[in-house]
């Protein structure tokens, strides 16, 4: 399949659709050299301002076999001041323009949209007080996942999670998603999402609860009168024995009122769980409802179904643990949205990386070889 050009030097003249907010007087640190500074350093396992500070310093040298850095390199202050300024917005469709360039998705290739919420970019005031009052609420990103791939292509910043139904539709429309499958949970079970996806000639599988209530109960009626079999899947380790049975319907059983409004839905999906902890012999059972515009087998739909969730396992899980965001206390301002981005890029890169090791052993050899570090920013 062929991939985007993941060079981090095809991003830096991006830059320059960005307005910067400093003064003419004030840029002794172009965009370009901060963002090539910062990506070198979180690549290399910095994670503070601090430390990508000291990481300029030490490696000025480097540095400067790429970008002049007449000036050397900015403080931490400035960094802080800089990403807490600079406009999220533009550096997100910088970031998008960037991952997607040159990008040709093959026809069925599945797209992940879910939401992260950063803990800590709240205020300390803001976390006190019930309903986020008088202080800074936690940033929440809306994020397109491609597993295949081992990129992310694109973030969309929210206010708080009940926005995520407005910012899904937003990144959508910033992405190239013809011919690709398109999995979110339930909060994207919205009429518009569906019609604003299959306008892009996309295919959807997404999540069914009680936020769509009326037609939830019609899924769950149509499953409890049909006698299909359901296909199994089974999968044993980490401790535990996993069944995971699916059926699948036509959607047109559900009635023409039901159907009303949902663009493309074609097929409803049940998927029921069983698990057992084998070595406390805890058992738990579960029944989860979703519609799609696709027509595939049961096998399929249990594939893309519990794909998903390589979005938590694969992005947000190295976010948060290999990046620390989760505990990442950048509040000021843009700071906490624009890092994400930064993040993302930088995890981006790591995982398009060919050397068969883990994300942490690159980072670490990152930070002990230039030229290391150098096949991962592919200078």
């Amino acid at each position: 399949m062929p991939t985007p050009s993941s060079y981090l030097s095809s991003l830096l003249p991006k830059l320059s659709n960005i307005e910067d907010f400093r003064m003419e007087r004030n840029q002794l640190y172009p965009l370009n050299e901060i963002l090539f500074l910062t990506v070198s350093a979180v690549i290399s396992g910095c994670r503070y301002w601090e430390e990508i500070a000291d990481f300029g310093e030490e490696k000025l040298t480097w540095l400067r076999k790429y970008l002049p850095f007449l000036q050397g390199t900015p403080s931490h202050d400035t960094l802080n001041r800089v990403f807490s300024h600079l406009d999220y917005t533009s550096f997100e469709h910088c970031f998008i323009d960037w991952v997607t360039e040159g990008l040709l998705l093959k026809e069925g290739t599945v797209i992940n949209f879910d939401g992260k919420k950063l803990s800590r970019s709240a205020t300390k005031k803001e976390q006190q007080l019930p309903g986020n009052q008088g202080g800074k609420g936690a940033v929440h990103l809306v994020e397109a996942w491609c597993s295949e791939l081992q990129i992310c292509l694109g973030q969309y910043y929210t206010d708080d999670k009940s926005n995520e139904i407005v910012s899904i539709p937003a990144l959508i429309d910033l992405l190239e998603l013809k011919g690709t499958v398109i999995t979110i949970d339930a909060i994207g079970c919205q009429k518009k999402i569906t019609e604003k996806i299959v306008k892009q000639e996309a295919d959807y599988v997404i999540g069914l609860k009680a936020n769509q209530k009326k037609l939830l109960h019609k899924v769950e009626s149509c499953f409890g009168h049909s006698e299909l079999k359901a296909v199994d899947s089974w999968d044993k380790g980490h401790g535990r024995i996993e069944c995971r049975s699916c059926r699948v319907l036509p959607a047109h059983l559900i009635g023409e009122e039901c159907l009303q409004g949902w663009t493309g839905l074609s097929t409803i999906i049940e998927i029921s769980s069983y698990r057992e902890v084998v070595a406390s012999g805890k058992v738990s059972r579960e029944h989860r409802y979703y519609m799609s515009s696709l027509q595939g087998t049961p096998e399929r739909f249990n594939q893309i179904i519990r794909g998903h969730w390589t979005i938590e396992n694969q992005l947000h899980w190295s976010l948060d643990v290999q990046f620390g965001e989760d505990f990442s206390t950048k509040r000021k301002d843009n700071a906490a949205r624009n890092f994400g981005a930064v993040l993302r890029i930088a995890t981006s890169l790591l995982k398009s990386n060919k050397d068969t090791v883990s994300l942490n052993r690159k980072m670490l050899k990152a930070a002990r070889s230039d030229e290391y570090r150098e096949t991962i920013i592919r200078l």
